[in-house]
């Protein structure tokens, strides 16, 4: 593999916390004298619209009941698989609105060329001082049955807690690609939201959302927020996370494009409380995050063996301060924590999570993994909310499944129940492995994992493994085996957690 290629692979497959994913250039130093890596703006944002068409294609499958037309999807959902493996971005998001637009209503050519196009700000976090926001309006890819009507233009309303903040601005578009720039006055620090509606007349061809974050003085509180970082003499998990948002808090300000919507105003203020006490309890710890505050949070552990940058949900029910089940998810290659929240159903793992009052958290697993480092994050997250050492569940995707594996014959008494799905994974045996419950999801259709999951239930069950369910999901591939798995993977673990106090 060329240097290039190997550049345009790290594009794909690794990420700084929930934002740019980076290739190989200059490292530009922070006001802090840290030295971090800018990344390609063009693939951050192909990145990005990957992930909103993935998503928009996992509700068109789960709004499609019928058989044949899901079957149709496949093969386009399989050459997207294909794409991403050979680094074609623009082919494999061609592929996922080729797999919807198969499991919808047919399209106009003109819908067909609106939903080819991509919105394209030259940033998500401003000066809330600034007046305008500039941006693009470009094609993904082109739409072979696509024709751009001579009157399209782009509705763009600015939203702040689902309501809009002022009257709704309009960009024709004669060709494409253009740019132009979206006013901002009157606008506040906060983080909001942008409604995107590419319009013919009086028809609404498509329509998105995207996020923008507008922060006062930006540079300098980022600034000070990585000085407060560094005062920290003993890593906590308030230090860590406060010094991982403000890396990347600071290449967002160098116009970095996130891969997801992220709340960047939130998070700063966020990073900033965390900040202020791990200095002031440096001796004891910081005391921002856990404290029995239930919701979502970008955290980065401190963890034995160093810091690990996830993605955390703690339900509404640990302010009881009682010890929860734990699962712990592992996305795939090419993903990151925020994949599990934002991706495989658009969130599913989230929502049954906080159906149960489970806690949640996803930690970044293409850098750095060690099959003992996912038990060391069972005692951070004990440190922020009580886990329930009895109930702590690991589910795996792909590469994710494979280190899920990993992880349970590393240290299979920390775990009650792992579920791999869409992969396989050495099997080595051993005390306590035999013990442990296995599940195994895999789609027919898979042509990547299909034969090595059936091999890794076999393997388990030749290493004496009392408990292996395998379960083959007929006409599904590698992308949709997930949402389709996870009820199944999650009724399993309550079969689990049930049986606990009779083996205590």
């Amino acid at each position: 593999m060329k240097f290039s290629q190997l550049s345009q692979l790290v594009v794909v497959c690794l990420c700084v916390l929930g934002a740019p994913c980076v290739v190989a250039q200059a490292p530009l130093p922070t006001p802090t004298g840290e030295r971090v890596v800018l990344g390609n703006a063009s693939v951050q944002a192909d990145r990005y619209e990957l992930g909103q068409r993935q998503r928009a294609a996992e509700a068109a499958w789960d709004a499609q009941p019928q058989p044949e037309k899901r079957l149709d999807a496949i093969v386009h959902l399989n050459r997207a698989v294909k794409a991403l493996f050979s680094l074609n971005l623009a082919e494999a998001g061609r592929s996922l609105d080729e797999a919807r637009f198969t499991l919808s209503e047919p399209l106009t050519p003109f819908a067909l060329w609106a939903e080819s196009a991509c919105f394209v700000p030259s940033t998500r976090l401003l000066d809330a001082a600034e007046a305008e926001l500039a941006f693009a309006v470009r094609t993904l890819y082109e739409a072979k049955s696509g024709i751009q009507p001579r009157d399209a233009r782009l509705k763009i309303t600015v939203l702040r807690d689902g309501k809009a903040t002022g009257k709704a601005q309009e960009f024709p578009l004669p060709t494409l690609p253009i740019n132009s720039t979206l006013s901002l006055k009157g606008l506040g620090e906060g983080d909001y939201t942008l409604r995107l509606e590419f319009k013919l007349n009086t028809q609404t061809l498509t329509v998105s959302e995207q996020t923008l974050s507008l922060i006062n003085r930006p540079a300098a509180r980022i600034t000070q927020l990585q000085q407060l970082a560094n005062l920290s003499k003993t890593p906590t998990t308030d230090s860590e996370t406060a010094r991982a948002l403000g890396a990347m808090l600071f290449l967002m300000w160098q116009r970095q494009l996130p891969e997801t919507n992220l709340p960047f105003a939130r998070l700063l203020a966020e990073a900033e409380l965390a900040a202020n006490l791990s200095r002031i309890n440096s001796v004891h710890g910081g005391a921002y995050y856990g404290l029995r505050r239930p919701g979502q949070y970008w955290l980065t552990l401190a963890t034995a063996s160093g810091a690990v940058a996830t993605r955390v949900q703690a339900p509404e029910s640990v302010k009881a301060s009682q010890p929860l089940p734990l699962v712990i998810a592992l996305h795939g290659a090419g993903g990151s924590e925020n994949s599990v929240f934002d991706g495989y159903g658009r969130g599913a793992m989230a929502e049954l999570c906080a159906q149960r009052g489970w806690l949640l958290v996803a930690p970044r697993g293409t850098m750095g993994f060690t099959p003992l480092r996912t038990a060391e994050i069972i005692d951070a997250v004990d440190k922020l909310y009580p886990v329930d050492r009895y109930r702590v569940f690991l589910v795996g995707h792909s590469l994710g499944a494979t280190q899920a594996i990993a992880s349970v014959q590393a240290a299979p008494l920390r775990y009650a129940g792992v579920a791999a799905l869409g992969s396989g994974g050495s099997v080595i045996g051993g005390i306590g492995v035999e013990n442990m419950s296995f599940f195994i999801g895999v789609g027919t259709e898979d042509f990547i994992a299909y034969q090595n999951a059936r091999k890794l239930a076999y393997d388990l069950k030749r290493a004496n493994v009392k408990t292996v369910r395998l379960r083959e999901y007929r006409e599904i591939e590698h992308l949709m085996i997930v949402p389709t798995a996870l009820p199944d993977v999650f009724a399993y673990f309550d079969d689990l957690a049930a049986r606990v106090p009779a083996l205590r």
